[in-house]
């Protein structure tokens, strides 16, 4: 179905990546071509590795990607404007110069815009003043901010007085939604999708010759493979890991580890465990490659000690893997079902990581593998768009 109503819906996300692009196209789709993305094309210059995501997203979406190139960014680590430092931490405070601007150019009816911060005050302020219903799209959840100050809470009360309605990811974050005092009502769940037909479709085409041949690289003996794949830093609890994995090879010497990524920690690892055979480090692998990882894995495994939603957990699941995850990853939720299509665990409980691995020597992992696809489906590319599209339609119709 079509959006036949006029609505102009901009969407402002100064920042994002590839597997966003496939969302919003859909959503373009679905308002009639009435949906737009306005985005900075500062924060991406800033970032290197991700520059490349310029080019991809007015080819998505032609007309309806609205670059943004005013902002100013001051970097309070090495307190510039010109120069930020993502991997010594500090606070990146945006100076939307110009912004307010561009949306009343724009003239939405609609806006949508990211968490508390960043430009929501603006376009909080915007939709006040010209009586535009906003909605945010949020994903923090009780866990990741079990020690927000009460300055951020208060803030974030005094900004639901001007929201519409929100797009969250799904369970974690409306539990904490709601111990703000935000009624369940204005909460839908969209949910962070994976691009998980792209990824599909690259399997589909990785011929059994070349996946053999890859999955040789790594794999000589018949154990489980698995997978690690994100940044190799504390917060995605690799150290806990890999000191486990140290024990679980003693029962299992066939089986692999590859970690895909890297981060400040990588070279520390990698010269610890680095007689340990069957821990292997590939580093940092461009998007349109991870694949050929999921393609050879049996089991995901991510350790995180604090994640909204592991978007390489979708990934995989739509690559039909089991998935082990922490319960301090916010997808857990709605993604693993215990025993069925993954196990969860205790990242500082190095027993409970060690049962988890355990239990896959024991289990269908085809099987579970068929019920990660199942489950996926719910929170992919289309399922993920349609619900965010039927909760503006439904809210903007209803008067407050």
């Amino acid at each position: 179905m079509i959006f036949t109503q006029k609505m102009k819906v901009l969407y402002t996300n100064p920042i994002f990546l590839y597997y966003r692009i496939p969302y919003y196209k859909r959503l373009k789709d679905l308002f009639g071509g009435e949906f737009y993305v306005l985005y900075s094309v500062n924060r991406y210059k800033q970032r290197k590795e991700w520059v490349g995501v310029l080019d991809k997203i007015p080819e998505a979406l032609g007309d309806n990607a609205i670059p943004y190139e005013k902002e100013k960014i001051f970097d309070t680590y090495t307190k510039s404007f010109n120069k930020c430092s993502f991997e010594q931490g500090g606070k990146k405070i945006p100076f939307p110069i110009g912004l307010f601007s561009l949306i009343r150019k724009l003239r939405p009816d609609v806006l949508i815009t990211e968490g508390f911060f960043q430009w929501t005050p603006l376009v909080l302020f915007y939709g006040f003043v010209f009586h535009k219903p906003v909605f945010i799209g949020y994903e923090r959840t009780c866990y990741t901010e079990r020690n927000a100050s009460w300055f951020l809470k208060m803030h974030r009360k005094i900004s639901n007085w001007f929201v519409k309605g929100y797009i969250v990811n799904g369970t974690e974050t409306t539990k904490y939604l709601e111990t703000l005092g935000i009624k369940r009502s204005k909460i839908f769940v969209g949910g962070m999708s994976a691009d998980s037909k792209m990824l599909q479709d690259k399997i589909a085409n990785f011929s059994i010759e070349e996946k053999l041949q890859f999955k040789s690289m790594f794999v000589s003996g018949d154990g489980i493979l698995f997978l690690f794949t994100g940044k190799l830093c504390e917060r995605k609890g690799v150290s806990y890991l890999l000191s486990a994995w140290c024990e679980h090879i003693k029962k299992y010497p066939n089986d692999i580890l590859i970690l895909v990524g890297a981060g400040d920690l990588g070279e520390v690892l990698k010269e610890k465990y680095a007689l340990i055979d069957s821990i292997k480090f590939v580093g940092a692998v461009p998007y349109s490659d991870i694949y050929k990882y999921y393609a050879i894995a049996d089991v995901l495994v991510i350790p995180t000690i604090e994640d909204n939603w592991s978007l390489v957990v979708p990934e995989a699941m739509s690559c039909g893997l089991p998935v082990a995850t922490s319960i301090y990853n916010g997808c857990h939720t709605d993604l693993i079902y215990e025993g069925e299509n993954g196990i969860t665990f205790d990242t500082f409980q190095q027993d409970n990581i060690l049962k988890a691995l355990d239990s896959f020597h024991y289990r269908n992992l085809k099987d579970m593998g068929e019920k990660s696809k199942q489950i996926e489906t719910t929170f992919n590319t289309e399922n993920c768009a349609r619900r965010t599209f039927d909760a503006i339609v439904s809210q903007v119709k209803t008067k407050d």
